[in-house]
């Protein structure tokens, strides 16, 4: 498929979501759920004098699901990913100054969180704990002695977030029956995937060299850059133009409706928790419609909490949600480049590494 097949198919998708936007039926409680749980969780880490408030208010848009079974195994999978994921990014931050250990601990982060996402049962966990272990070093990189409260406070914005999403599935959520975790064959179990190992490594050394390019070129964003990463690897294997054709979409469309609204909230903070909410709904019934232009939804929610929520309180600096936006797009196009242009040579050279192994292991058996 061409890239404008997928730009059409894009845009079509986006018009039948727009065009079944609702206040009632399944999707629309759904939306309205995800927006209050975001809402209310950025409320609460706000309270808290978190650092960052809309991790928390992320958070509560990434795992509200369908039913109540499924939000609960997501946000056990998240919990228990972001502390591992903490903790090792905590050790690996110490590795700072050492440029080639602390690419090496961010590439074999990437590459086994994506490798692992699709393999493991609780893939979920495995992917949020190397992109945790991966924000916490990339935030070491601009303050290497905030490890540590990096790591404590990402930990804390994301229970706040699971915590708050949870109580507001507890209460509004249908009941249901519990989901069984998917069958998958497990990270280190044979046969090994060949190519999925192949764009996890190619992955791996992308992002590690995201540091290097954005001090080069000096480029702002940095922090969001691995989370687009990810979000770009774990599509491969899917349809990663349309993957990041929605990413795309969505940042656009939501960074453009957050900066809009912050230009007319200034410090009315009634009129900003009503637009941010708004917004939180419009994505959210969009991103739980199910169609090709879902992943947009979520991203849209995604750029207006970025947009939108800067500190503890309204704020008309739109400078920093730019720099976000920027490090979204910028983190996009490393991945799609080290994809086309370094996965086939990594392809051959796993390939090759693999057959020398198992004639090695094959002559070994012989004698």
């Amino acid at each position: 498929m061409s890239q404008g097949d997928y730009s059409s198919r894009m845009a079509q998708a986006l018009k039948q979501e727009f065009g079944a936007l609702s206040f009632s039926g399944p999707t629309a409680s759904l939306a309205f759920r995800t927006a209050l749980s975001s809402v209310l969780a950025m409320i609460v880490a706000m309270a808290l004098h978190l650092d960052n408030p809309y991790w928390a208010a992320i958070t509560a848009v990434a795992i509200v699901q369908p039913d109540m079974s499924s939000t609960l195994g997501r946000s056990v999978d998240r919990c228990l990913g972001t502390i591992a994921g903490a903790a090792v990014g905590y050790f690996g931050a110490h590795f700072v100054a050492d440029h080639l250990i602390f690419q090496l601990i961010v590439a074999s982060a990437v590459a086994f969180g994506v490798y692992g996402m699709e393999r493991s049962a609780h893939g979920y966990a495995v992917l949020l704990g190397s992109v945790t272990v991966i924000l916490v070093m990339f935030g070491a990189l601009e303050a290497p002695d905030a490890a540590l409260r990096l790591a404590v406070y990402r930990s804390l914005e994301i229970m706040v977030g699971v915590g708050v999403a949870f109580l507001v599935e507890l209460v509004v959520s249908p009941p249901s029956e519990s989901a069984p975790f998917p069958d998958r064959p497990g990270i280190f179990a044979p046969p090994l995937d060949e190519g999925l190992l192949t764009i996890a490594i190619t992955g791996g050394l992308a992002t590690a060299s995201i540091p290097v390019i954005w001090e080069a070129l000096q480029l702002p964003g940095l922090g969001q850059t691995p989370i687009t990463a990810f979000v770009i690897l774990v599509a491969m294997r899917r349809e990663p133009v349309l993957t990041a054709l929605n990413r795309l979409a969505g940042c656009v469309m939501g960074g453009l409706y957050g900066l809009f609204c912050m230009h007319f909230v200034d410090d009315n903070i009634l009129l900003w928790l009503v637009l941010l909410f708004a917004g939180l709904y419009v994505a959210s019934h969009v991103k739980h419609g199910g169609g090709d232009a879902a992943y947009s939804g979520h991203q849209a929610g995604v750029a207006v909490i970025l947009s939108m929520v800067e500190g503890l309180a309204p704020s008309p600096d739109i400078l920093p949600a730019i720099n976000r936006l920027v490090g979204i797009i910028g983190g996009m196009v490393v991945v799609v480049a080290a994809q086309a242009l370094i996965a086939p040579l990594v392809g051959r050279v796993l390939a090759a590494a693999l057959g020398r192994s198992g004639a090695a292991g094959q002559a070994e058996a012989e004698t």
